[in-house]
């Protein structure tokens, strides 16, 4: 009879087992390490109930039959341990549960953020766009294009075209060093304070060198902004620059690809700017003057290697009449396709003047 009872005990311990399981699987709503732990506690419940059956008529002596009577033992032990286990491991499953529930609601809390912050960039990146001109300033004889790509909702790099009272415009592009929102709230500062200053000075070192003294208080430690200014005077299509840690390309009628480089250091580094003009340049017809920030020069592919002066000269040598936006966005193009995939790292600024006929003859 105690064979019996050991056996019964056995299986009744293995059943209840397997139910606390299923009870776990169907509350908790288990992954599928637990399911095949569940399968497993039935499959022994069943193998329980087997033995038992089996071996019901038997009454063996527990010194004539050791083996049976340690099987039986054994089996009793182990139900009764795997049962005690899956009881024991529900407060487990209750805390995972409510870390999943808290988990399940941060995470829709994280999303509403998310959206509300992909929203206000969205909004800062239409803002920003709004601050470029809306289109080139139409002057005969020339052809002008700008565009800026930034790397994230909002980035550091501008461009402008300030019209003088005497009939001139400064083409101008800036890059603030980092990019994102930071860089973003500089540039537009720089802008406003760009625009004001054009009404009244119209010599490009005169520009940077205001420009400078009013900036270099609200850059923080570590920032600065290179800017380029061509004063292009459209009737005797005379061109002066100045760039404060940035250049300037010029490609000339022959095919030389010339560097017009910055005077001084760039705004905001040093407390006094002594920026210099150049002597006026005498612009030919099919002249191409390009104004880029140095995310398009320093663009790089897989292998590491930038994009590079090489690459930029390949591409304005290609100009076929094509006009100053489709050399620019041909440009801005290549620069894409020479990154090979690779996600844009910065702004990329480009401005482009073509000269498309000699100076008037009235002039």
């Amino acid at each position: 009879m105690a064979f019996k009872i050991v056996l019964i005990a056995a299986a009744a311990a293995q059943f209840a087992a397997a139910g606390l399981a299923l009870r776990l699987n169907y509350k908790y709503r288990g992954n599928s390490a637990w399911i095949l732990i569940s399968a497993a506690a039935i499959l022994m419940a069943i193998r329980r109930g087997a033995t038992l059956v089996t071996v019901w008529q038997l009454n063996p002596d527990v010194f004539s039959n050791t083996s049976l009577w340690t099987e039986c033992t054994a089996s009793l032990l182990v139900s009764v341990l795997f049962m005690a286990g899956v009881g024991l491991i529900e407060p487990h499953f209750i805390e995972l549960s409510r870390a999943r529930d808290v988990l399940r609601r941060e995470k829709k809390q994280l999303e509403r953020v998310v959206q509300q912050n992909e929203d206000e960039l969205r909004i800062a990146r239409q803002v920003q766009q709004n601050l470029f001109p809306s289109q080139p300033p139409q002057l005969p004889g020339l052809d002008i294009w700008g565009a800026s790509h930034p790397a994230e909702w909002a980035g550091g790099d501008y461009f402008d075209y300030l019209p003088l009272d005497d009939g001139s415009v400064v083409l101008v592009i800036a890059d603030v060093s980092g990019h994102g929102i930071g860089p973003a709230l500089l540039m537009s500062e720089t802008r406003v304070l760009l625009r004001s200053l054009a009404t009244q000075y119209k010599a490009p070192e005169e520009l940077l060198n205001h420009a400078n003294r009013f900036l270099v208080d609200d850059v923080e430690s570590g920032r600065f902004v290179t800017m380029f200014l061509a004063r292009v005077c459209p009737r005797r299509r005379l061109l002066t620059y100045a760039g404060a840690g940035h250049n300037a390309y010029l490609m000339t009628t022959a095919g030389a690809l010339e560097t017009l480089h910055a005077s001084c250091p760039p705004l905001g580094a040093v407390d006094v700017l002594h920026a210099s003009s150049s002597p006026p340049v005498q612009l030919q017809a099919g002249e191409l003057l390009l104004l880029a920030t140095d995310g398009v020069l320093e663009t790089q592919n897989p292998q590491q290697v930038q994009f590079g002066e090489r690459q930029l000269l390949r591409v304005l040598s290609a100009d076929n009449g094509q006009s100053a936006q489709q050399v620019g966005e041909q440009l801005l193009t290549a620069a894409r396709r020479f990154a090979e995939g690779a996600p844009q790292d910065d702004d990329n600024t480009v401005v482009v003047l073509k000269v498309l006929t000699a100076e008037p003859a009235d002039s």
